[in-house]
């Protein structure tokens, strides 16, 4: 598939002469510099991101492209995940909005591929995308490397259903999908704890609806997960946390790191389970490797054309009509603090000294960490900013942040039913919500 010059492959190092740059710069000066989250990347800019690590300019029909379209400037946006995403915006050690794209030799995405887009001077980005909200940790690093006046600002934007993806064949050489697999919260909970090993486990039969004289031949469960910092991992361990009996000494831990949700029943990851950066890798992960069961953001699975089981009776494909969020499950100045020791539910904590300002705004995960009306894994992402210092591009950074309120919903094809996305409604959140939160 030819995505055209200006889109980067993920697994493609990017190599880029000065004549190349100098036509970037030429035709691409006012563009907006975003990045971070994979799993609404696909409704952010389009489906060049089930591809490309650096989509630009956004697609059409999808919300930023949507958002720029006529005279307003185009937008840049890098999956690296929303860990780093929020580490970019931080001015973490080695990270760094002019730092490319495409994987570095440690396998790590550390910038946004401003450069690219033409922003050779641009310091921060102008947004990022992040599924799991900012922590104490993301609200130090942030004060650390920028003015004592500054704060981030934090909007929900979007939900996204998480699918269970598999990869296995029934002894008769059918196809498992969500036409004949619905697994139920359980037994989700004893794969990803390794409590079961092995797809012919009695306790999974049930999950299975198979013709006459069929059956689930044994083999091991490939387990494939996120490797880097993770909102769609943060998002399924919320659902994990909440849903899985477990004891004080194990249990699931929300956390953004799946090596850290795991920790109290695999100290040590099987060999078997594999990890890798990003929604669309491992989507291509779960592809590639028979016997495999992974998470991954819905319109992921659907891009790769690989199968998802039902949860709990819910097909994620249905997935997409706006999520209610009550304004009382809205919390301001909070940020995550960690997880319950004894549970594994995060913790939230309010950030201290108070901000004078009420725009860090944080929808309280207990709010959607399961369901039993709809499909029940679900990631709430945001849109993160900095609250002054955005120069000339500060009415672009404003509508960018605001976009996903202020569009015509009706013209993004990439986010409602059947997408894998959703719109948000009921936050009260407007265009002068986030113009009184984003200044000089």
């Amino acid at each position: 598939m030819n995505h055209g010059l200006n889109k980067v492959g993920i697994r493609t190092k990017l190599v880029m002469g000065a004549l190349a740059l100098a036509m970037a710069a030429a035709s691409h000066a006012a563009t907006q510099v975003a990045g971070g989250a994979t799993l609404p990347a696909i409704g952010y800019v389009g489906t060049g991101a089930e591809t490309n690590s650096q989509v630009l300019p956004a697609g059409t029909g999808s919300l930023f492209g949507v958002w720029s379209s006529g005279s307003r400037t185009s937008v840049s946006y890098c999956q690296t995940g929303s860990g780093a995403g929020k580490n970019i915006l931080s001015g973490v050690a080695n990270y760094n909005v002019q730092n490319a794209c495409p994987t570095d030799s440690t396998g790590t995405l550390h910038g946004f591929g401003a450069p690219l887009a033409g922003r050779t001077t641009l310091a921060w980005p102008n947004v990022v995308g992040a599924d799991s909200p900012l922590s104490s940790t993301d609200l130090s690093n942030y004060s650390a490397h920028h003015s004592s006046t500054y704060l981030p600002v934090q909007f929900p934007a979007v939900a996204g259903a998480i699918s269970i993806a598999l990869n296995k064949t029934t002894a008769n050489g059918v196809v498992l999908n969500s036409s004949n697999t619905n697994f139920s919260d359980a037994q989700l909970c004893s794969i990803f704890s390794g409590a079961v090993t092995d797809w012919s486990d009695a306790s999974l039969s049930s999950a299975f609806t198979l013709g006459s004289g069929d059956s689930i031949p044994a083999g091991a469960i490939n387990v494939q997960y996120r490797a880097d910092g993770s909102g769609t991992t943060f998002s399924f361990s919320n659902h994990l946390s909440k849903v899985c009996s477990g004891t004080a000494s194990q249990h699931f831990v929300t956390n953004q790191a799946f090596t850290s949700v795991v920790s109290l029943y695999k100290p040590t990851i099987p060999s078997n389970w594999t990890g890798s950066s990003g929604n669309p890798a491992v989507a291509t992960a779960v592809k590639n490797t028979a016997g495999s069961i992974g998470y991954v953001e819905t319109a992921n699975s659907q891009a790769a054309g690989i199968s998802f089981a039902k949860v709990n009776g819910f097909n994620p494909s249905s997935f997409g009509a706006p999520v209610a969020i009550s304004s009382s499950n809205i919390v301001t100045n909070q940020v995550i603090s960690g997880a319950d020791s004894t549970t594994g539910r995060p913790t939230l904590a309010a950030i201290s000294p108070a901000p004078a300002t009420q725009c860090i705004l944080l929808v309280t995960p207990d709010s959607y960490a399961t369901s039993t009306t709809s499909y029940p894994i679900v990631a709430v992402s945001y849109l993160l900013g900095s609250s002054q210092g955005n120069g000339t591009d500060l009415a672009n950074t404003q509508g960018l942040l605001a976009s996903p309120y202020t569009v015509n919903q009706a013209n993004v094809t990439t986010i409602g039913t059947g997408k894998g996305l959703a719109f948000l409604s009921g936050t009260g959140i407007t265009s002068s919500t986030v113009s009184g939160c984003v200044t000089n």
